[in-house]
């Protein structure tokens, strides 16, 4: 019986052979003239030599498809559907993408037995195509993982302000959103990192019809209320659900993730509040202006107040001048029903900046959105923020709210000695579970609490530089089962000395192998295929991700290959 994400049980014979390199090939789902093979003319940009829409895209796809497949090993051609369509979307927000497994199967002899896996994962355990032997399987079916982009991005009334970047260096401009970034997260769910346990429900299997059967990706989430992992006997549906709508309750409990997480995480830093109010507090960041530090964030805290609409705390409209100077003002957030969302992040910072603040906290409020989340904040392209800027969820800021209505308040941002910023007590990884669940995001994500961001959180940001780091995405796949490469990298024969991937995230090698495939495309001849290397070689060298003598040997291997074409 075949479903959207559902394969018949058989039982595969594990592989006990070495598997080489997955090769994970694209297939252009879209028609003529749209998404992947718009023809609109389009200038070259960040090492993509692509001349229209389409071409880039395409390019930067191929090019994602090349990095995971050079970190991942398999037998087994992994075919990825792309398309690019309307996905829901607003002035301000929307979906970006989406993706997931199109098969999925499971085995007694798989490591977690009986419990589903994605099918490209399992197809590498078994080293053959299982699929093929399934009487449900059709030739349209003939791919293991369908994707899909957002068609309208940067229009009229969809993320207006911002649009797709689609090059390759990891160097995304302000604004922009990277194309590549998002494969590559896509790609990662496609390929093992979502589970299907009920959001609501907690129940194991619900989200692909089999009520009760686990999944391999639950199997390694972690409770740390009820010190057990999700498949665990003794956890009740009720323990999963309330896990799932927990902030920092669920983690990932897999061994390769919780050992490299300290080569990954920052010192957790938490905002400190003293006087009439004595806590401590987590909170988001902003996507404008300076990032908030212990040497820039403490302070007096003061109400704003512009004196004016429903909310006169909201900063929406001009604060008297000097009525901040030298403090960080507590700005709420507003939001329907009433108070009316007047006014942008960007707008009540610059308004306080204004007014002389030196930072600024913008608290949730009863009308906003997931309360039990500090909410991220985006910029305004047509402002300009000079003061670093932070939010708190809804109870956090009551409780400022009416400490600041009794009294003087001090905060500052201070670490926390033995404590990793999105990691628990014991150093394991947090998975995303927002008070409100947020559908396709909740549970399959690593939590907005890591820092620096992650891959796999549930947003894009401006931090990521995929093309060259995937943090702990590759150690989540190993705990699943993936075997991971960590050889060096392979110019044609020639071995470079750059490893393909490592602890801690880095796939230098990796890259140079996405670019060995692209410079032999574009390159007319050999001369110009070994500068293309050279240039990349260069700039990863530049960047300090690969040192001298590694530099050398991927200009050595490149000079050493076969001229494109042989």
């Amino acid at each position: 019986m075949k479903r959207h994400l559902l394969a018949t049980f058989v039982a595969a014979a594990l592989c006990g052979s070495a598997a080489q390199a997955a090769v994970i090939t694209p297939v252009n789902l879209d028609p003529a003239n749209q998404g992947l093979n718009d023809p609109t003319p389009r200038a070259p940009e960040g090492s993509n030599p692509g001349t229209t829409v389409g071409e880039q895209r395409r390019i930067a796809y191929q090019f994602a498809a090349d990095l995971w497949g050079s970190t991942l090993r398999s037998d087994v051609e992994i075919r990825v559907g792309a398309s690019f369509q309307p996905l829901a979307c607003t002035a301000t927000g929307g979906t970006l993408g989406s993706a997931g497994p199109w098969w999925i199967w499971q085995s007694p002899d798989f490591p977690v037995a009986g419990a589903w896996y994605h099918i490209a994962l399992a197809d590498a355990i078994a080293g053959s195509n299982l699929m093929l032997g399934d009487p449900a399987y059709t030739a349209p079916d003939d791919i293991e993982i369908n994707s899909r982009f957002n068609a309208n991005l940067g229009s009229p009334g969809c993320l207006e302000n911002s649009g797709w970047y689609y090059g390759l260096d990891g160097n995304t401009p302000a604004g922009r959103i990277s194309f590549l970034d998002v494969v590559m997260h896509e790609i990662g769910h496609g390929l093992g990192f979502s589970g299907f346990v009920g959001y609501t429900s907690g129940v194991l299997g619900e989200r692909v019809g089999t009520p009760g059967v686990n999944d391999v990706y639950t199997h390694n989430a972690f409770d740390n209320f009820k010190a057990l992992r999700f498949d665990d006997a003794a956890m009740s549906n009720a323990d999963r659900a309330a896990a799932l709508r927990t902030p920092g309750r669920t983690v990932w409990d897999g061994a390769k993730v919780t050992g490299n997480v300290p080569l990954v995480l920052d010192q957790l830093v938490l905002l400190r509040a003293s006087g009439a109010l004595t806590a401590d507090y987590g909170y988001g960041t902003a996507s404008f202006g300076p990032a908030a530090t212990p040497a820039n964030f403490s302070g007096a805290l003061a109400l704003a107040n512009d004196g004016a609409g429903p909310d006169s705390a909201d900063a929406c409209d001009p604060l008297p001048t000097g009525s901040l100077s030298g403090k960080i003002a507590f700005i709420n957030r507003g939001g329907p029903p009433a108070p009316a969302p007047a006014c942008g992040f960007e707008k009540k910072a610059v308004n306080a900046e204004s007014a002389g603040a030196i930072a600024v906290i913008i608290g949730n409020v009863a009308t906003s959105s997931t309360p039990g989340t500090p909410p991220g904040m985006a910029d305004d392209p047509t402002l300009t923020a000079n003061v670093p800027t932070l939010s708190l969820n809804l109870a956090d800021a009551n409780a400022v709210r009416a400490a600041l209505a009794g009294g003087a308040v001090n905060v500052a941002l201070g670490p926390v000695p033995g404590r990793l910023a999105g990691a628990d007590v014991a150093g394991r990884a947090q998975l995303y579970t927002p008070t409100t669940v947020a559908g396709g995001s909740t549970f399959s994500h690593f939590d907005t609490a890591l820092t620096p961001n992650a891959l796999m959180e549930p947003a894009i940001n401006d931090s990521l530089a995929s093309n060259v780091m995937v943090d702990l995405t590759l150690d989540l796949f190993a705990d699943e089962g993936w075997s991971v490469n960590t050889g060096n990298a392979r110019i044609g024969r020639c071995e470079t000395a750059l490893p393909l991937s490592q602890d801690g995230g880095l796939i230098s090698g990796a890259n140079i192998r996405a670019h060995d495939r692209l410079c032999r495309a574009t390159s007319a001849n050999h001369g110009q295929y070994v500068n293309c290397m050279k240039t990349q070689a260069d700039a990863l060298q530049s960047l300090g991700l690969i040192n001298a003598y590694q530099r050398a040997s991927v200009v050595k291997c490149a000079a050493q290959n076969s001229k494109p074409g042989n």
